[in-house]
């Protein structure tokens, strides 16, 4: 086997990976549009466009195969980096360099494999989209033009995607070492202490520049019933389903994390109550159409949702109450079905909601760090009501 080559450019093509801050942000569901269409073109059973890092590959987006990431020496990705053109690889088996690879003489067996080379706006190849298949094939040019096409668009997401302000700025400040320890292990979103840094970050930059900002908490209905027969692995399905349609209904400054087994939180900066409720409720409504599949039966799933939000010109004081507020909607929308029109609660509501919220997520979702005041006032505001109970 011929490990994958190491560009002659490949500090400077790191430190290009490095300011685009792939390494730490959660999937992106366009990426996924591109991945579809190409397996749905080419008929193969898998596709993927994968970042290569310094050691390892992964993938931004990954449609047929569960695992997201390999090392980088055995990778096909590894070998497209270096190509100007798309690399083709009509029979693993009759060529020298992937004959033994272990992707290929063991599991998922690979034995067909196209990667188009994608470039950023630096000019530096950051990974591959690739079409992957476990029976030879050949590929015709038509069919080398439409994967060329296939990765222009993808090319085109990561020119076009960015983070907010704010997500760039967490990410910014985190040494390398711990950007992994910013997304959740298992979805692969924002963990509940960058959600909640992010929302510190743009609730200021709202309150100083008189912008609106939207909190949308989100709450998987029924998840315990689903873990309870069916089991742990269609549990972690759907989660995964609901977070990939939660990310087709936001925009790409638009942030996301988990914040407890079951909870997610959507940070929506400059969006007003009106249109926050809009994105709920069409949220509610494409997950109602997902399903994941457990012991040969479809299993479905229902969100619930609660908005909060600072209307412009909003004080400072409205930002302690803010995710109070949204959890407080959630409960009244969980009361009400889960799909009540009227689910966007004023941000001075003083509702019960956050007495649901037992002391171990608090402590988890309310980082109680000396000079972090916002986050401080929330934590003893909702420790307090819970206290009162």
């Amino acid at each position: 086997m011929l490990a994958a080559p190491i560009p002659p450019n490949e500090s400077a093509r790191l430190e290009s990976l490095r300011r685009m801050f792939l390494s730490c942000a959660p999937p992106e569901a366009s990426l996924d549009r591109v991945t579809h269409a190409a397996r749905r073109i080419f008929g193969t059973p898998v596709a993927l466009i994968s970042v290569v890092d310094s050691d390892r590959l992964w993938f931004k987006s990954c449609i047929g195969i569960n695992v997201r990431e390999t090392p980088r020496d055995i990778s096909f990705c590894g070998h497209a980096i270096l190509e100007d053109q798309p690399l083709v690889i009509e029979d693993t088996l009759l060529d020298p360099r992937f004959a033994d690879n272990p992707l290929v003489i063991a599991e998922p067996r690979i034995r067909f494999y196209a990667g188009r080379p994608l470039r950023n706006e630096e000019n530096f190849t950051l990974g591959a989209l690739c079409v992957i298949d476990y029976e030879p094939r050949i590929m015709s040019e038509d069919e080398r033009r439409l994967l060329d096409d296939l990765g222009r668009w993808a090319e085109a997401i990561f020119s076009s995607t960015q983070l907010s302000q704010a997500q760039r700025a967490l990410e910014a400040e985190l040494h390398e070492s711990k950007r992994e320890s910013m997304l959740d292990p298992l979805l692969h979103i924002w963990n509940r202490w960058a959600i909640v840094d992010i929302l510190e970050r743009e609730a200021k930059r709202a309150l100083r520049h008189h912008d609106a900002l939207s909190v949308l908490m989100v709450e998987v209905e029924h998840l315990a019933s689903i873990r309870e027969r069916y089991g742990q692995p269609a549990a972690d399905a759907m989660l995964k389903e609901v977070a990939r349609t939660t990310h087709s209904v936001l925009r790409p400054y638009d942030a996301l994390g988990r914040c407890g087994e079951e909870d997610f939180l959507v940070v929506l900066p400059d969006t007003d109550r009106h249109a926050a409720a809009a994105v709920a409720r069409r949220l509610r409504a494409r997950v109602a159409d997902c399903t994941v599949t457990a012991d040969t039966e479809r299993v479905s799933c229902r969100v619930s949702t609660g908005v909060a939000c600072i209307d412009r010109n909003a004080s400072a004081s409205s930002v302690d109450t803010l995710v109070a507020s949204a959890a407080d909607a959630l409960l009244l929308a969980r009361r009400g079905g889960g799909d009540a029109e009227d689910d966007s609660a004023d941000a001075a509501s003083s509702g019960t909601a956050a007495r649901r919220l037992d002391r171990e997520l608090l402590e988890s979702i309310y980082d109680d760090t000396p000079g972090n005041a916002m986050i401080t006032a929330q934590l003893a505001r909702l420790r307090a009501r819970v206290v009162d109970d």
